[in-house]
């Protein structure tokens, strides 16, 4: 079975060299933060931004285990993001804010289906310092163009919790459309909660790389 990257061998070849250096990012014009890759340094400025919104995030988030924010599960995190990218099997990466360098937010595209289908799942988190002026919206603008552009997707999926008006605005804002509603969808904080569904689809005018003859 032929893996996905060997399809497209030069871009390929690029992650390899970006990922090698630790260097992999996103660049929003004129944002004061940018995207990009976790790396083994961001783990106490991560893990304090975590436990300081425990509060702001663990309502809209699988329940959090006792060793969630250790070191050593920020460093399989870590290996986990910059191995899925390296495959094209994900992008799980963190906002960083320019000035200070620190963790003020995460977001992923992942659960990447291919063949057939060709389509991820998004889902962001953002500290509540950062929240509301806009900056989890232009993430998420700039991952879904990453999505269509670089991972070749054709459908890109995000749900939330019916009280999150703030998470589904921003899928609205991008473009999303909200497509149906999912009784018991995910276990979130100990509980099994209905989402929101929302999908994007490739602009018409954005031509696919032909991956028809690759099986996965």
């Amino acid at each position: 079975m032929k893996p996905f990257a060997s399809a497209f061998p030069e871009r390929h070849a690029m992650l390899t060299r970006f990922i090698g250096r630790q260097s992999f990012r996103l660049d929003l014009p004129d944002a004061d933060f940018y995207i990009r890759l976790p790396l083994m340094e961001d783990f106490e400025s991560w893990r304090s931004c975590r436990l300081r919104n425990t509060d702001h995030l663990q309502p809209f988030e699988p329940t959090w285990s006792a060793t969630a924010h250790s070191r050593t599960s920020f460093r399989n995190h870590v290996r986990r993001a910059q191995n899925e990218l390296l495959i094209d099997r994900g992008a799980s990466l963190f906002l960083i804010e320019k000035d200070g360098g620190e963790v003020i937010g995460g977001i992923n595209l992942r659960n990447i289906r291919r063949s057939s289908a060709q389509m991820g799942t998004l889902g962001y988190w953002m500290s509540s310092e950062y929240g509301g002026a806009g900056r989890m919206k232009r993430a998420v603008g700039r991952l879904v163009q990453f999505g269509f552009e670089d991972y070749n997707l054709h459908r890109i999926e995000a749900a939330c919790v019916p009280e999150n008006k703030a998470s589904a605005a921003i899928l609205l804002g991008n473009g999303f459309e909200e497509e149906g509603f999912a009784k018991a969808y995910l276990r979130i904080n100990g509980s099994w909660r209905d989402h929101r569904l929302f999908a994007i689809l490739r602009p018409d005018d954005m031509p696919m790389q032909d991956v028809s003859t690759f099986r996965f």
